[in-house]
């Protein structure tokens, strides 16, 4: 893809942009400031100052269902209607002649219309016995709450007969549909009302509505879903999310909800999860059975919790059905809390030793030794809220959802690479062995890394042997001259020498500058890299070195050294020796590349740029494939892009199949 129609970014769109350094977002107007006048040039740096200090927002965030769309629930409220009013069930209520007794006495119209069910079993009075039931008991849930469970475990229990005995054959029936609809309403009131009573999920309940009574206890369906390791469930469908580009839920049985638990961070696998919160999609499902206990009057009713992304459909009375969940709303509720991370990317980069969160690889999902990590590495003044957007598109899809799981990597993006990149790998070495401490898994030996800009040079480490080329690129004397007790020498080694991650299989690059931007040596990236401040220890380390060993440094580097230990921005200069040595060395034949490269229309194919890297700068020779994608520099947000990483996702998985299909070892 390459051509030059693609619209400019604007200053006002810039000012808008929080994810990366804007200093090189403003390349081509930066470079030809020198060329204006001074009230021009003073004005244009003003206007770039002003985008770097506003950045972005935390745009993410949940609402209640009934204030996303404030005029259709107002306009229903003024309509006032009773209750029992809709078009379907107006058809047996009339049929019945209940009118008149549902607006005087409720339960004994229920009880009737029950009656009836009973001796001519009807699906379509069944249906309506079960919504009336669902809507009498919304009635009732705040004033009334065991007899609205009641209620609600009714219609569920009534539902669930005629879907278990298959006399619930097709959704394209709208009775049929109508009684799936009653039977999950029915267990989101069931699931919330539960929570409302005394000791909640955590001990069984005793409720009655008319003459049944049911023993209701909360059981885990599935691995996934110990009820102990969460403290509430919200119904999903309640919510509505504002900044995510899709929502994606299944229909399907059951009621849709939201998993969630405080971090308390008393765990090493707590310290891997986010600090917001560990917020998982769950799908509440009742059961019943005919008796419990002495009684043969009083009925087991069994609320099963799942987490959809392992287990996307259950068996009921042999027949196999899917079930319903929503993907999007969890992940939003996730975000809608992370303000807190999204004011770090500040410090991250102007004090990256006084930020909250330093370095930290944070699993988005439980792990499991079947599904591929997805690490997502984010770039320079940004954090994993980076792929917000990437992270809810493949959380969405059905095909990558059952054979990956999603890691992010958090970094303070004011360190240069090479050190962020050490701490990554030392991190990433870290988890797995939290994980797979034998290191046989499936998961941990197939992973696929994705870095954005700066992330992608911290992800090129992982796959590639630098051998001596960085140190001799750096330094004058030979590692094997430096004295063996020189006390910062483990910390140098640990930097400049590196080997391939042999379970990185895969890496995708998106808009990295393997070999620099020429932003970071013009005013604006002088003047934020002044104002980076390293903590003293790194300055004195690189002090300490220098006094002990004159003549350490090549000529080339010593400027990059001369202020004590380099910045981020600095290291992202084209001249950095270290960068330009690690561009030239070979990618490992152990591990698949692909680059996706933003255009903004600046020139196409060879001459393309996102307005922070050109392409001579994020091409590498070799890749398995490159795609230019009519973006600037937020790559991972355009529609293409996001398309093409699917892509990859799916080689990936069809790729490792075909090489595992003979030893029987793929899944």
């Amino acid at each position: 893809m390459s051509g030059s129609s693609y619209p400019r970014v604007t200053f006002a769109r810039a000012a808008t942009v929080g994810a990366e350094l804007l200093t090189m977002r403003f390349e081509p107007t930066v470079n030809s400031v020198a060329r204006r006048d001074p009230i021009t040039q003073g004005c244009l740096v003003s206007v770039a100052l002003f985008a770097l200090l506003s950045g972005c927002t935390t745009r993410v965030r949940v609402v209640p269902a009934d204030q996303s769309q404030p005029a259709l629930h107002a306009a229903a409220r003024s309509a006032s209607l009773p209750w029992w009013c809709d078009s379907l069930d107006q058809e047996i209520i009339r049929r019945h002649n209940l009118q008149a007794l549902l607006r005087r006495n409720p339960d004994r119209a229920l009880l009737e219309l029950h009656s009836v069910v009973s001796r001519h079993p009807d699906v379509a009075a069944a249906a309506a016995l079960a919504d009336l039931n669902c809507r009498y008991a919304g009635t009732l849930q705040r004033a009334q709450p065991e007899k609205a469970l009641g209620l609600y475990l009714n219609a569920a229990a009534s539902a669930y007969g005629w879907i278990a005995n298959g006399q619930v054959p097709s959704s394209t029936n709208p009775w049929s549909a109508w009684m799936v609809r009653s039977y999950n309403k029915a267990t989101v009131g069931a699931a919330m009302l539960m929570q409302r009573l005394a000791f909640g999920l955590r001990t069984n309940q005793v409720v009655s509505v008319g003459a049944q009574p049911f023993q209701v206890e909360a059981q885990s369906g599935d691995a996934f879903s110990n009820l102990r390791c969460y403290d509430q469930w919200l119904s999903a469908d309640d919510w509505n999310q504002i900044g995510l580009s899709h929502r994606y839920r299944n229909e399907g049985l059951g009621a849709r909800l939201v998993a969630i638990r405080t971090n308390q961070q008393k765990t090493a696998l707590e310290l891997h999860q986010p600090d917001e919160g560990i917020i998982h999609p769950s799908t509440a499902i009742l059961r019943f059975e005919s008796a419990y206990g002495e009684s043969a009057d009083t009925r087991r009713a069994m609320l099963m919790f799942y987490n959809p992304m392992f287990t996307p459909e259950i068996e009921v009375a042999g027949r196999r059905w899917p079930l319903a969940a929503d993907y999007t709303i969890p992940w939003a509720t996730l975000l809608s809390r992370t303000r807190p991370l999204f004011k770090t990317r500040w410090t991250a980069l102007l004090r990256p030793g006084e930020t909250s969160r330093p370095h930290r690889l944070y699993l988005m999902q439980p792990y499991t030794p079947d599904r591929i990590p997805i690490i997502m590495v984010h770039g320079l003044r940004a954090t994993p809220l980076t792929w917000q957007q990437l992270t809810n598109e493949l959380m969405g899809n059905p095909e990558i959802r059952r054979r990956y799981q999603i890691w992010h990597y958090l970094y303070p993006t004011g360190l240069p690479f090479l050190t962020s990149a050490a701490n990554f790998r030392d991190d990433l070495d870290e988890v797995r062995r939290l994980v797979d401490p034998d290191g046989r898994d499936f998961a941990t030996q197939n992973m696929v890394v994705i870095g954005h800009s700066m992330g992608g040079l911290l992800a090129r480490t992982l796959v590639t042997d630098s051998g001596d080329a960085l140190w001799n690129s750096t330094f004058a004397v030979p590692i094997s001259e430096i004295p063996p007790d020189t006390e910062q020498l483990p910390q140098l080694r640990r930097v400049f020498y590196f080997a391939p991650k042999s379970y990185v299989k895969r890496v995708i690059f998106m808009a990295v500058p393997h070999r620099g931007s020429t932003s970071a040596d013009g005013p604006f990236g002088r003047f934020v890299a002044a104002r980076v401040h390293l903590p003293d220890a790194l300055n004195t380390f690189v002090a300490s070195l220098k006094s002990s060993i004159p003549g350490l440094l090549r000529p080339d580097a010593a400027s990059l050294f001369e202020h004590g230990y380099p910045t981020s921005i600095r290291a992202l200069s084209p001249k950095t020796p270290g960068l330009t040595a690690l561009a030239r060395l070979p990618i490992a034949s152990t591990a698949v590349f692909h680059s996706i490269i933003g255009d903004r229309g600046l020139g196409g194919g060879e001459h393309s740029s996102d307005g922070v890297v050109p392409y001579s700068s994020s091409h590498l020779a070799g890749a398995s494939s490159e795609v230019i994608v009519p973006a600037g520099h937020r790559t991972y947000e355009n529609r293409e892009a996001i398309e093409e990483v699917k892509r990859i996702l799916r080689l990936h998985v069809s790729e490792l199949a075909q090489r595992s299909e003979s030893a029987g070892e793929y899944r």
